[in-house]
């Protein structure tokens, strides 16, 4: 779990959920442009499988369509909080032995896949209870957005673990019902309480000693073990550089520079370079790889010409970047 808002919001997320958003609200061109205006996000970086950007980004992304399509938005969006979306964590969280494990696989593992989060378990003597608060700054109307996008995926997970049983769960919100509140409750099989202290998952106690549908012990385990590999390099430097490659290729065919990827990720250049150089990725070597295995992608697909590759990488004409590819490739990398 990142340890303070400064860290979250320098967190890698998957572009998945970007991708979803996009697809669901961006049916043309200037509406995925009006999406993504601030967020540092181009089209295509969310094309490109497995790919991560800050935390930040997607907070303005879905500050973006909070302000164009309001509060309600997610429940127009399900593949945002589909339970496919959440890989290791659905996985392991379903296969854990019983509910009481698999809310405990959910308040220490949540943050690990969505790092603008944070979750605390709390045990009182008539239930076990998930709390979940924002990691980092939203306005009010985004952050209950995105609570509310949360809240359907915890009720799409539990809703298979606890069957009839989740008639005795409640979701609670800690602000008035929303306009529309009606359409909103009806997507929910569990109690669903507004003006509550708090942003709250709460199963009745007696229910956590149920086991599992799904239990898997050999499954659970690899789940885990990969929910650790991903939440280990959050406290290392190899996770910003994963971040700066990502920003870089967002902006091509603009060359971002170290002042404008400090700015991104909240932090100094100095500090930015200090912390590269700890990961063994300095800047230069980074923008470097990050346009090679771009170049080496295009010159496979053999769909453009030299011209127009050089353009896309950010070249300011065909020579140059014959040259850069001769450096990449060999003498022979152009010839066809």
């Amino acid at each position: 779990m990142p340890g303070s808002e400064s860290d979250a919001i320098r967190a890698p997320v998957s572009a998945s959920y970007a991708r979803a958003l996009v697809r669901a609200f961006g049916k043309t061109r200037g509406e995925r442009e009006e999406l993504l205006r601030g967020t540092a996000i181009r089209q295509e970086a969310l094309d490109q499988p497995g790919a991560h950007m800050p935390v930040s980004s997607l907070v303005v992304l879905a500050a973006n369509i909070t302000r164009r399509h309001g509060e309600l938005w997610p429940l127009s969006a399900a593949a945002v909080w589909s339970t496919s979306l959440q890989g290791a964590l659905d996985v392991a969280t379903r296969t854990a032995p019983t509910i009481a494990d698999a809310l405990n696989v959910g308040a220490r593992f949540g943050s690990t896949r969505a790092p603008f989060i944070r979750n605390r378990l709390r045990r009182t003597a008539r239930s076990i209870q998930i709390e979940i608060s924002p990691a980092v700054a939203m306005d009010n109307a985004t952050w209950r957005a995105v609570a509310l996008a949360v809240s359907l995926n915890v009720h799409a997970v539990y809703v298979q673990l606890l069957e009839d049983s989740i008639e005795q769960a409640t979701l609670q919100f800690p602000w008035p019902p929303p306009a529309g509140a009606g359409q909103l409750v009806s997507h929910y099989s569990c109690g669903v309480k507004f003006n509550a202290t708090a942003f709250i998952f709460d199963v009745p106690k007696a229910l956590g000693g149920l086991p599992s549908p799904f239990a898997d012990p050999e499954l659970h385990a690899k789940a885990i073990e990969a929910l650790e590999a991903i939440e280990k390099p959050r406290s290392d430097s190899a996770a910003l550089a994963r971040i700066v490659e990502s920003l870089i290729a967002a902006r091509l065919p603009q060359r971002l520079g170290e002042e404008d990827a400090a700015r991104l990720v909240g932090t100094s250049r100095r500090t930015l370079v200090r912390r590269l150089a700890e990961a063994g990725s300095p800047f230069r070597p980074l923008l470097d790889g990050v346009l090679r295995e771009r170049a080496r992608t295009m010159l496979a697909e053999g769909t453009q010409s030299r011209d127009e590759m050089a353009t896309a990488l950010g070249y300011t004409d065909a020579t140059s970047f014959s040259r850069a590819c001769r450096r990449w490739f060999g003498e022979k990398s152009l010839r066809g």
